[in-house]
Formats: structure tokens, sequence, C-alpha cells
């Protein structure tokens, strides 16, 4: 993957999602952009996308994840079962003798 070009907005919104994931309670658009060293209105912007598609919810003047950020957890968390289920099926049959 070191031949292409990394995409800057893609490291922003992870430094906002990331920095949001950090805080036990809501914050405001400014503590983020103080922060993160962004401007306010930048940080404004991609919070009001952030928000458009679920990752972010606005509460008040303050912001959080989104329940859309939980679905990828769930769904990494129910793939991560499946693989356990199969692995142990696995195991299973090889201490049985079961090929």
């Amino acid at each position: 993957m070191t031949t292409y070009k990394r995409i800057g907005a893609v490291k922003t919104t992870f430094s906002i999602l990331l920095f949001l994931s950090n805080k036990k309670q809501p914050v405001s658009g400014k503590e983020i952009s103080q922060a993160l060293n962004m401007k306010y209105d930048t940080v404004m912007c991609y919070l009001a996308t952030l928000e458009d598609i679920g990752n972010v919810r606005q509460t008040r003047e303050c912001f959080e994840l989104g329940m859309n950020m939980a679905m990828f957890w769930a769904k990494i968390k129910s793939k991560k079962v499946v693989e356990k289920q199969n692995i142990n099926r696995e195991l299973e049959m090889l201490e049985t003798g079961e090929m």
C-alpha cells in the first residue's frame, strides 16, 4: 500500500472520531478545534458531515460519537464470534480425529 497517496481528510476525520471516543461527555466544537489545533469552522464542517452519516451526534452545543460507530464495533464483534466458533469446531474435529 506504500505506492498510494494518503488522503489528509481521512486522517483528520479519524483524529476527530478518536478525540470524541476518548471523552466521557459530549464536547464542543471549540474544544475539539483547540485540542486538535484546527480551525473552528473546519472542525464544524467535519462534524456536520459526520453527523449527516450518523457517526457523530449533536447534543445541544456539544458532540459525541453517534450510534453508527457502535454498529461498526458490533459487526466486528459478530465476525469474531463466528471466527471463534469455526476455530473451536476445527479444534474439536482435530481432537476427535473427525476429518
